[in-house]
């Protein structure tokens, strides 16, 4: 009998940035190692139905279609992950660290890979508002791929 990972779903929210495509990377060498399914989570703060009104209130320059700008982040995103592995996408709309803490308890999530940043030697490692909000809320275990 094939025992079940303790991380059978991990977590990655993206957003495009190089900290979050190392979380990507870093989950999948994890999800390999641990036969865990990865969910590529993009959270856009608008989409149509918060842009309503025959005259759009944010610059097209600025707003483009979220599904999009989403399938464009999940393309880069999944070129990272090796072929081998399990993994959904998942494209939901509001306040980051909201979304992300929903989708955690929705889908009883065991692990969350999530980029952090560091800017510095001298300041440490200082972490996004979202990141720092996943480590003291989620209901799950949480790990933080920093920058290089």
């Amino acid at each position: 009998m094939e025992q079940q990972s303790k991380y059978a779903h991990i977590l990655v929210p993206v957003d495009g940035s190089q900290v979050s495509l190392r979380a990507v990377c870093l989950a999948g060498e994890l999800a390999a190692l641990m036969a865990s399914e990865v969910h590529l989570l993009y959270v856009s703060p608008f989409d149509a139905s918060t842009d309503e009104g025959d005259v759009s209130w944010l610059p097209k320059s600025i707003v483009r279609p979220a599904a999009e700008e989403a399938q464009e982040i999940f393309a880069v995103a999944e070129v990272l992950l090796p072929e081998c592995i399990a993994r959904e996408r998942h494209h939901r709309t509001g306040i980051p660290e909201e979304e992300i803490l929903r989708f955690i308890d929705e889908m009883s999530v065991e692990l969350v890979v999530i980029g952090g940043r560091k800017l510095s030697r001298v300041s440490g490692f200082l972490l996004g508002s979202v990141t720092q909000t996943v480590l003291e809320h989620a209901h799950s275990s949480v790990m933080v791929a920093g920058s290089a």
